[in-house]
């Protein structure tokens, strides 16, 4: 009888070519699957749902493998007679294995606490069954470099005392590199980590039922349905809505989307869902401590990421990226990470205090400052602005490394007056400051250096400090030539003016709320900023309680930046396959992540972004994405999903481009 190989997940492929495909990917990962990692002999034609290797159907209990001979065009099948097994006490049972994953089904849970494939029984050395390993336990200290984790008296287990394996997150005395041919498997397919290893605990989300049908498009917007409101949160506080988040949503009335939504901002702030909004926003006192939001699948993936970045060649200990790799570690945080609106806001900042990866090519100066951004992206507006002045990529960016009392340099000074905290006024001219102010200011920030060496960091450096008091915007400061405190002064005074408080309500009420945000709603933001000394949260609080924020006309009122575009189609579909088209369009679009050169970074209006340049290439990605035959490199949803999409096609009457972009 004829038995297929394997089972493609695109129509447009070949049986051939995905059956070498696969063959290959077996090889790849056999290493990391004993025999003791099979499924059980239930009966032919068994498979198991998350086995990394799964048995054929038709050909239980056969004794020879399968193999493929080209025969007219076709592919043919015919069983070739295997040896007879000589392992010590275990018999063939003769299935093939076919080494391709099975896709993810779009009904499994996100967080799914295992994923272990089912195993048969491997014998210690007397010939007793002995602890089954699952794919998880061996595979995902392989992921992370450790040496896998084998039960003692194992025939996998090495004479002498057994060693006990890393976590994919920590580490293990003699870490294994993990082999090369596997690291090119799991850039190319990382939904492959998520099947043979198990993610970190974390709560489990219930699958929701699949959304109903699609309706045949209507001329124009169509009008707001009435669970707007929880879809209208999932577009501003997240980088996209996950399938299940969709899904659940769809189902919603307005009182449940009003209660969804509510709780999951509550939920994305840190503080308590069940407990009302806290109201004391006009002050300093500090709210509740943030409950920490789980993260594991976003964890592992960031740490399988690092694990192929190159060493310093002068230290050893210190792990550079290039642009590409710190590009993609980004993009992870962005795509998969359960805090959106925490990475919203971490984005935010980033592109606030822009910097370029090619001012200095120093891919570890980049994360550097990413990471002291993150560290405190809900925490006071001067904690943030104190690290990212102190930032190699900053001071080598805007020069401050050679500011010195010679000649003071005021590119720095000039930005975070300009840019960072005063800002300008609506015809282009300095709020509060002046020329003078700025070449004061950049008189105390002479001295300020990165350190020797390739490690990032600060240094102050007396010799190079400008002598004598200072004046900046009204305020003297005293000479003090023994560290950094004369321009720490300078950014707590340019924090605390009352233009700055206006000048960072009026981008946060146009990244989250609409680009004509009320003059009502820039007050209250402003006043909380200011009456909070600046603490991020409650800022947030005030836009996402707002009357604006909450007005069904702000509902579609924000452009998508293509950013928001690309990460937004790769969370909508749940895609698996590898984000290396998601990240070299975006950088065609001309929004790639750490290469801004201007200081002013990307804009967020839709006069920038609404263009034939950045729809062709949206078009063109979503095409790529969702259409059969326009690509072959994006994968998402079930085996089922290409099937489904070419069926609602068929029903709206769409059987060429044309016909779909006509309907558009």
């Amino acid at each position: 009888m004829h038995v297929p190989l394997i089972e493609s997940h695109r129509t447009s492929k070949p049986a051939a070519q995905w059956g070498a495909w696969c063959l290959v990917a077996g090889s790849l990962l056999a290493p990391l699957l004993s025999s003791a990692h099979q499924a059980p002999d239930t009966g032919a034609g068994v498979k198991t749902r998350h086995s990394l290797l799964r048995p054929i159907d038709g050909i239980a209990g056969t004794s020879g493998v399968v193999e493929q001979k080209p025969e007219g065009g076709k592919v043919a099948t015919k069983t070739v007679p295997r040896k007879k097994s000589t392992q010590r006490g275990g018999k063939s049972d003769g299935r093939r294995m076919a080494p391709f994953p099975e896709p993810m089904s779009d009904q499994r849970p996100v967080e799914n606490p295992s994923h272990a494939v089912a195993s048969m029984p491997a014998l210690d050395a007397a010939g007793a069954p002995a602890p089954a390993v699952s794919s998880a336990a061996f595979a995902a200290p392989l992921l992370s470099g450790a040496p896998p984790a084998v039960p003692a008296g194992s025939l996998a287990a090495p004479a002498g005392p057994a060693t006990a394996g890393g976590s994919i997150m920590g580490s293990a005395p003699a870490p294994l590199p993990m082999p090369r041919n596997l690291q090119r498997l799991l850039k190319e397919i990382p939904g492959i980590a998520r099947i043979i290893t198990t993610p970190a605990a974390g709560p489990v989300e219930v699958a929701a039922p699949p959304a109903p049908p699609l309706a045949q498009p209507a001329a124009g917007l169509p009008a707001p349905p009435a669970n707007w409101f929880a879809y209208h949160v999932l577009s501003r506080a997240t980088f996209g809505g996950t399938p299940n988040q969709l899904n659940a949503i769809s189902h919603m009335n307005a009182a449940q989307a009003i209660d969804w939504a509510d709780r999951h901002l509550k939920e994305q702030l840190g503080l308590d869902p069940a407990r009302p909004w806290p109201t004391t926003l006009h002050s300093t006192a500090p709210l509740p401590p943030a409950i920490p939001i789980l993260d594991g699948t976003a964890d592992q993936l960031l740490a399988q990421d690092k694990a192929n970045w190159r060493p310093h060649e002068d230290d050893p200990s210190l792990l550079v990226p290039t642009l590409t790799q710190l590009q993609d570690y980004d993009l992870i945080r962005k795509m998969h990470s359960r805090r959106q609106l925490f990475e919203k806001m971490v984005y935010f900042w980033d592109n606030h205090f822009n910097t370029d990866y090619r001012s200095h090519f120093a891919g570890q100066y980049e994360l550097y400052e990413n990471e002291a951004l993150r560290a405190r992206a809900y925490d006071r507006f001067i904690d943030l602005l104190l690290a990212s002045a102190k930032s190699p990529a900053m001071m080598v960016y805007l020069n401050t490394d050679v500011n010195v009392k010679e000649s003071p340099n005021e590119n720095y000074a000039r930005e975070v007056l300009e840019l960072h905290t005063l800002g300008v006024d609506e015809q282009g001219k300095p709020a509060g400051y002046t020329q003078a102010d700025i070449v004061e200011a950049a008189k105390t920030f002479t001295g300020w250096d990165t350190p020797q060496g390739p490690a990032p960091g600060f240094r102050f450096v007396p010799s190079r400090h400008s002598p004598g008091a200072k004046s900046v915007l009204g305020q003297t400061i005293p000479f003090d030539g023994t560290g950094p405190g004369e321009g720490e002064r300078v950014l707590q005074i340019a924090a605390a003016h009352p233009a700055t408080g206006k000048h960072l309500a009026k981008k946060l009420c146009e990244y989250f709320v609409s680009e004509t945000p009320s003059p009502s709603l820039l007050a209250e933001v402003a006043s909380v900023f200011s009456d909070s000394g600046g603490d991020i949260r409650k800022v947030l609080i005030a836009i996402f309680t707002s009357a604006d924020f909450r007005d069904v006309r702000n509902y579609r009122a924000l452009t998508k930046t293509p950013l928001e575009f690309v990460v937004g189609l790769y969370r909508n579909l749940g895609v698996w396959s590898a984000r290396d088209p998601f990240r070299s369009r975006l950088t065609r679009i001309g929004q790639g992540l750490f290469e801004m050169p201007p200081p002013t970074g990307y804009k967020e209006k839709s006069d920038h972004w609404l263009n034939t340049h950045v729809l062709f290439h949206e078009v063109a990605l979503a095409y790529e994405a969702t259409i059969p035959g326009f690509g072959s490199t994006v994968r998402y949803g079930s085996d089922t999903t290409g099937g489904l999409t070419r069926m609602w096609l068929k029903q709206m009457g769409l059987k060429t481009e044309e016909d779909v972009l006509a309907s558009s």
